[in-house]
């Protein structure tokens, strides 16, 4: 796998039973579904190529159940075809992924999960998953990304140790950030370094607290960015020394001999992941919860952390072939920061023109 490729995954992500391991259906199942195979879908390019030729075929050996994948844009504009595809009879896939906000912002599309049927979703943090009325699980967590400290080792060779260091005018003028407030989270990573958790984000004038004290940054960050390639470029050229970026592209910059280092504060890194949903209209409810189950076994944790460098969804410690060093160029042992995601379906127009307003003095 090259550090061309991995880069590239992250441009798609834009648009990202205790006993572990075991399969629930019996035998006499996997044969019956072989020659039946079921539809999933995933963000398309790199991600799906990953995914399709280390991950799928290790399900397919586990169970007899072949993949049919389907490439899916990211954001809620692929839910939305979702939906016109169930409403006409004819579901266009019978598992998709989802980031955490779209599914929150379209339940009725998705089945609920039977826990009985994928016991391994016990072992992922509950802070990962969406539940009904009733407490059954919604989504199934299958792969996540963090947004982490990136700074120049030779302009703050001393490094930082908590988000709240980007606030100190040693970094004035040295720092990019997103400038989209809803995609960024750039208002849960206020709250969990100043106001001890996103429980202020519950009130308009928490959010504007919040807002108030982001805007505190202006002063250090030269490049409110769209594009995540233009804070890249700068990072790499020394035009610009620090800011929020991902962890895993960070990684591949410093492979390729960049002088940056990506730091887990002690606040957490940012969280952001990706889940299995079953969609409504599948008459393939047993072999597609048979696909969740397997992608988080420890063997399907591994696979996918490996092939796509995306952290896993399971603890460290029940991953027992995962290397160290896999581990480490993809996640942390901190507890993370996980953004508010229901404040963003509730208030992202709100949110989005508030900040505009601070931000640029509107």
């Amino acid at each position: 796998m090259t550090h061309k490729l991995i880069s590239s995954r992250r441009s798609v992500l834009k648009g990202t039973a205790a006993a572990t391991g075991m399969l629930a259906a019996p035998a006499v199942l996997r044969r019956a579904w072989a020659d039946d195979p079921i539809k999933v879908s995933s963000y398309g390019g790199y991600f799906e190529d990953m995914l399709a030729e280390y991950a799928y075929p290790e399900f397919t050996k586990a169970t007899g159940i072949e993949v049919e994948t389907v490439s899916q844009p990211g954001g809620f504009e692929w839910f939305v075809q979702l939906k016109s595809s169930v409403a006409a009879g004819s579901p266009a896939v019978d598992v998709t992924m989802g980031g955490f906000g779209s599914m929150l912002r379209a339940p009725e599309l998705l089945i609920p999960i039977d826990e009985t049927k994928v016991p391994n979703i016990v072992n992922v943090p509950d802070y990962l998953i969406q539940r009904t009325g009733d407490g059954t699980p919604r989504n199934c967590p299958v792969l996540a990304w963090y947004a982490t400290m990136v700074t120049n080792t030779e302009v703050f060779p001393e490094g930082v140790s908590s988000w709240a260091d980007f606030w100190d005018p040693k970094f004035e003028g040295e720092l990019g950030w997103s400038k989209e407030i809803s995609s960024s989270y750039l208002l849960d990573i206020v709250a969990a370094t100043f106001f001890g958790g996103n429980e202020i984000m519950s009130t308009d004038d928490g959010l504007m607290e919040c807002m108030h004290k982001a805007l505190e940054l202006k002063d250090n960050v030269r490049l409110w960015f769209r594009d995540e390639g233009q804070f890249q470029a700068m990072l790499q050229s020394g035009e610009l020394n620090g800011g929020q970026y991902y962890h895993d592209v960070t990684q591949v910059m410093i492979m390729d001999g960049f002088p940056v280092i990506s730091t887990f504060p002690k606040e957490g890194g940012l969280m952001d992941f990706g889940s299995w949903g079953m969609v409504q209209g599948t008459d393939k409810i047993d072999a597609a919860q048979e696909f969740m189950n397997w992608s988080v076994s420890s063997e399907a944790q591994t696979t996918i952390t490996d092939a796509l460098w995306t952290a896993p969804v399971l603890p460290r410690d029940m991953l027992p072939n995962l290397t160290d060093e896999s581990f480490n160029l993809a996640s942390s042992e901190i507890p993370p920061i996980i953004p508010n995601y229901q404040v963003y379906v509730d208030k992202g127009d709100w949110l989005s023109e508030k900040w505009s307003e601070l931000l640029f003095d509107v």
